[in-house]
């Protein structure tokens, strides 16, 4: 029977200046990694005339051959079971020149050496202990990131190493506290769990430069030996809190790889999935520590799922039942202190008719109705639902009553109408009914009505002093981020509910105003005003001088 084996091609050698150049980081990295390996502890970087020079303190170079055997094995056996180092290795530096000296021994390597050709080892005198890397930077981007412990730092930092640049030292940190680690040795790693912002400045420096490449979302960094890989495992859905999960190799054997040749991502295997399950473990495992949360129901019972325990999250819910945040507001519904939450209501989302202006109305009917007792609506997130604190009486029908209408208008993007009387009453799932007179209601859309309008609100005279001009214009449609500034759509609404008042007091009422307030400009204080039909003025005031105001006799040239 015939066979075939996989090999490498002799022409893959020879397109090696081409195939393994990387980028800036993937060298550092790669360099790094290898100082570490060989029991570096100390690393210098020095960048002069284009030219970088990098000398560890490690065990030196024992075999040259291994430096350009590709994918060739030339570390020990506990390193290669741990870490299994096929990466790109000393490859990145292709095709620039490069002087590696260690001991004894040195070889200068040109474009060809790259390539296949042989390279001549020479002697090095005075010997190097460790190993001293000598390449010509790319271009100036390079040799400025060689110097620059800012650049130098991400791959630095938790490598296990002293690192001195040109302009400043890294010390070396650990990945994970020790205190709130979570050990896997099946998979030769520690998991530390914590909220993003609680994670140490060197971690977050470092996920913040990191993650640029990246793109992900989670907080998922792997500290691979010294290199640090993000991923975007899917874990437990926490709410609003952020959980970050920080992943230390602990140098026992393992079958997490990364994807060759760049080594910046995680090889999608069975222990990868192991891991992701770890983790979810993990987050739950945190939270069980901490007692309190606000996972939803659906990750509270995933979590009796996996056997981890856990107390019911803490009662999450907006008083009032109308969205907050951005400007303009709703009139606010308060909480009394004291009250408590099981004698709060929900809004019924399946109460036919007019949900959305049912919905505002028992938030009206709570905000300004004067009640006997407290009538409180709340808004609870529907990923909540199942907890015992959930299960609240909800609020169903809900009526308005409407008086004798005194004037109505288009205001923005609703109409606005006035009446004698207004009321609402709510009627609710424990047989209960609330009812009171209100100064504002959201009407629904007539029969007859325009298609271009959406908002319809009625208020009573009261109105005007009992409510800000930005919570009316909440329910007529509010501030909208394709228009003008905020401060110009709230004035240009200002003087249109101005005109709305002026028109529901009488047809001069708003010449009245606009007289008045002209003549607030007057000082001292006036007593009365004298307007001729030929534009002269007189004015008296209180202490009974006079001021004549004559027209111009012509226009100034």
């Amino acid at each position: 029977m015939n066979t075939i084996q996989a090999c490498v091609s002799q022409r893959l050698l020879r397109k090696a200046d081409r195939l393994f150049t990387g980028t800036i980081a993937g060298r550092m990295i790669e360099l790094l990694q290898n100082a570490r390996r060989a029991g570096a502890t100390h690393v210098r970087i020095h960048v002069e005339g284009g030219w970088v020079t990098m000398h560890d303190d490690g065990r030196g170079v024992a075999d040259f051959q291994q430096l350009l055997n590709m994918g060739g094995r030339g570390w020990a056996d506990e390193i290669e079971v741990a870490e299994d180092p096929a990466g790109v290795g000393l490859f990145g530096l292709a095709p620039r020149e490069t002087v590696i000296m260690s001991g004894q021994q040195q070889i200068r390597l040109q474009k060809e050496h790259w390539v296949g050709a042989p390279v001549p080892i020479q002697s090095c005198d005075p010997p190097v202990r460790g190993t001293i890397i000598r390449f010509q930077a790319d271009g100036p981007d390079e040799a400025e990131a060689w110097a620059s412990v800012e650049r130098v730092y991400p791959y630095a930092v938790f490598c296990g190493m002293t690192v001195t640049t040109d302009n400043g030292v890294v010390e070396p940190a650990d990945f994970v506290s020790g205190n709130q680690v979570f050990s896997h040795p099946e998979l030769g790693v520690m998991v530390e769990v914590a909220t993003y912002g609680d994670w140490p400045e060197p971690q977050r420096r470092v996920y913040e430069r990191v993650k640029q490449g990246y793109g992900y979302g989670r907080k998922v960094m792997l500290n691979f030996h010294g290199q640090i890989v993000l991923a975007d495992f899917r874990d437990v859905d926490t709410g609003d809190e952020q959980l970050g999960y920080l992943i230390e190799m602990t140098g026992a054997p393992t079958d997490l790889r990364l994807m060759l040749p760049a080594r910046t991502r995680i090889v999608e295997n069975e222990a990868y999935r192991q891991l992701e399950q770890a983790l979810v473990r993990d987050a739950f495992r945190h939270i069980e520590r901490r007692g309190a949360h606000r996972l939803p129901f659906k990750e509270w019972e995933r979590a009796r799922a996996l056997g981890i325990q856990l107390p019911e999250a803490t009662p999450a819910f907006q008083v009032g039942l109308l969205a907050t945040g951005e400007a303009p507001e709703p009139v606010e519904v308060t909480l009394p202190e004291g009250f408590p939450l099981e004698r709060c209501y929900r809004f019924d989302p399946d109460c036919p008719d007019g949900v959305e202006t049912d919905e505002a109305n028992a938030h009206l009917l709570a905000a300004l109705g004067q009640l006997d007792e407290p009538f409180i609506p709340v808004s609870i997130q529907k990923r909540y639902d199942g907890y015992s604190w959930t299960r609240l009486p909800t609020i169903g029908k809900v009526t308005v009553a409407v008086g004798k209408t005194l004037h109505t208008a288009d205001i923005w993007s609703g109409t606005l109408t006035c009446v004698d009387k207004l009321a609402i009453t709510a009627a609710t799932s424990d047989g209960r009914e609330f009812s009171s007179p209100v100064c504002m209601a959201k009407a629904p859309p007539p029969a007859d009505a325009s298609r271009w309008v959406d908002d319809y609100v009625l208020v009573t005279g009261e109105a005007q002093e009992q409510l800000q001009p930005s919570e009316i214009w909440y329910h007529l449609g509010g501030w909208h981020d394709e228009g003008d500034t905020y401060d110009t759509q709230i004035y240009s609404f200002e003087q249109e509910l101005d005109r709305f008042w002026a028109e529901l007091l009488g047809p001069d009422e708003r010449l009245r105003r606009s007289i008045m307030a002209a003549l607030a400009a007057i000082t001292p204080q006036w007593r009365s005003v004298k307007v001729f039909a030929n534009g002269k003025i007189r004015v008296q005031f209180k202490d009974r001088a006079t001021k004549t105001i004559q027209p111009p006799r012509r226009h100034p040239s």
